[in-house]
This record gives C-alpha cells, structure tokens and sequence, in this order.
C-alpha cells in the first residue's frame, strides 16, 4: 500500500527529539551519576554537598537546555535550509526494503543497510548511518500503511530498537 506525507517544521523537530533520545545505556550512566551526586550532597561533607549539588543542578539545567532550548532552536534552522525535506513523499512497504519517494529522487532502504532504528508514538526513524536517517511518520497509517508489519520487518532484519 502506499502512503504519501510531508514533513512539517514541528514534526522534524519532534524527529529530532527522538533522535537526540539517549541510549538506554547512556541513560543508565546518566541516573548512576545524578544517584551518585545525590548521595555525595545528602552524606558528603560540607564541602562535598555543595559541589553534588551544584553539578545536579548544573547537570540537570544543562541537560534540560539542551533538549527544550538548543536543539529546537538547531532543527528548526536546518529544516529551513533543507528544502528537500519539505516535498512530499510517498512510501511503500516491499519484502525487502522500503521504498520512498519524492520529486527530487527515490531511496530503497535495503533491510541489510539499516544501522538501527528508533520509535516513538508519532515517528519511526531509520538510520543508514549514525547520524543519516529516514523519518516515517506513522500517520500514514491512516491510508493504509502498514506500520506494524513495517516495525516486524525492522525487529526482523535490523534487530531490536536502540
């Protein structure tokens, strides 16, 4: 079956928040700090609290910054530029990869040339490289596209979500 959409600045935002997602390791290394610094300002002494509690919250501001402030501030500023991203595409699910399309070009994303792949509830990314990826937004679920047989094929052949 296939799908057409467009990408519009909130969505590409959205995707990127989902890109900048941490790993499920790096979020664990993350909660060890904070739990660490926690500890250190509730038993350390004088001197020790105050430096914990002065990199939990200067952590956790850091943190909060980038991801509510920066990183819109960025994508919005690189949708803007990227002009081919603001076409519309269409998509359509095959056995072997998934095929995109749009009025400056074509892509079949070979299932064996996927790196990884993420998702939430509105987006499914597939990455081609670390920091090259495909954005399918799954409204497109709404004509017909099959979505979970599209996250099937990528558990199958990719493994399992980062």
């Amino acid at each position: 079956m296939t799908a057409t959409f467009t990408i519009s600045e909130d969505d590409y935002v959205d995707a990127m928040r989902l890109y900048g997602r941490l790993p499920r390791l790096a979020r664990w290394v993350v909660i060890a700090i904070a739990v660490g610094l926690l500890l250190a300002a509730i038993f350390g002494s004088r001197q020790i609290q105050s430096g914990a509690l002065g990199g939990l919250v200067g952590g956790t501001l850091v943190l909060l910054a980038m991801r509510y402030i920066a990183l819109p501030m960025s994508a919005r500023r690189h949708y803007r530029k990227y002009k081919a991203i603001q076409d519309e595409f269409s998509v359509d699910l095959l056995e072997d990869a998934l095929r995109i399309r749009a009025a400056h070009g074509e892509s079949r994303l070979i299932w064996a040339n996927v790196l990884k792949w993420r998702q939430d509830d509105r987006f499914v990314l597939m990455y081609l490289m670390p920091r090259l990826f495909h954005v399918l937004p799954k409204s497109v679920a709404s004509q017909g596209f099959d979505v979970p047989a599209l996250v099937e094929q990528l558990n199958r052949h990719v493994g399992p979500e980062t």
